[in-house]
């Protein structure tokens, strides 16, 4: 039985000027050329025209994503993209990709990287790439923990009270360490109906960026 794959393409705004390589059409013909010869079947194309890949807060991407959360009757096996950076250009937003597509059991597949996670070497590799992105988010908190400890030892007030509740708190910070962005994670808070901290208004991702870096401050403290 073949394996049913999404197609992911992107191209940045900055991209359409530069290396024709990176464009869609390049990007689709060096997917269905893999489909043949890896006996895949795309069942669906997801593009983000003139999206960065700063995060993975894309309309395209998410909508992928959303398909394949769905596990009764998923409609597809996983997500090849042609180019890594055309799926993430951040290693800890890309390790956080791997994390749920682990969780949820479907796989990633990156042609440039030679990555498909639905076999023992993708698997491998992918185990490899969040062992690092883990790494790399230990030296920011080290370096976020050093700047803390400057700054109050000068006597500079850090943040202000929470009015999150520790359950919703706890919640954001699951969100974003599942790789989802401050943007995904408001749209999340909003579609649940968690009230915000005033009690009214919406979720916005500058308030949940608050109370991450809040919950930041208070663990260097």
């Amino acid at each position: 039985m073949s394996k049913r794959m999404l197609g992911y393409l992107r191209i940045s705004r900055a991209d359409r000027s530069r290396d024709t390589s990176l464009g869609i059409d390049a990007q689709c013909e060096a997917i269905l050329s893999a489909a043949t010869v890896k006996g895949w079947e795309i069942v669906d194309w997801y593009v983000d025209d003139g999206a960065s890949g700063k995060d993975t807060d894309r309309p395209g991407l998410q909508a992928a994503l959303a398909v394949l959360r769905t596990r009764k009757q998923r409609a597809a096996d996983g997500l090849v993209a042609a180019k890594l950076d055309r799926l993430s250009r951040s290693v800890i937003d890309f390790s956080g990709l791997l994390a749920i597509s682990r969780r949820q059991r479907w796989a990633i597949a990156v042609l440039d990287f030679d990555l498909d996670t639905g076999n023992a070497t993708g698997r491998f590799i992918a185990g490899v790439l969040m062992q690092v992105a883990q790494f790399e988010r230990e030296l920011i908190g080290e370096r976020t923990s050093a700047a803390l400890a400057a700054l109050k030892a000068e006597g500079v007030q850090l943040g202000k009270p929470s009015q999150v509740t520790p359950e919703v708190q706890a919640a954001i910070l699951d969100h974003r360490a599942s790789g989802l962005s401050l943007s995904a994670i408001a749209r999340q808070l909003n579609a649940d109906g968690v009230p915000t901290q005033s009690g009214a208004g919406q979720w916005t991702h500058t308030v949940v960026g608050g109370v991450v870096r809040r919950s930041a401050e208070q663990a260097a403290a």
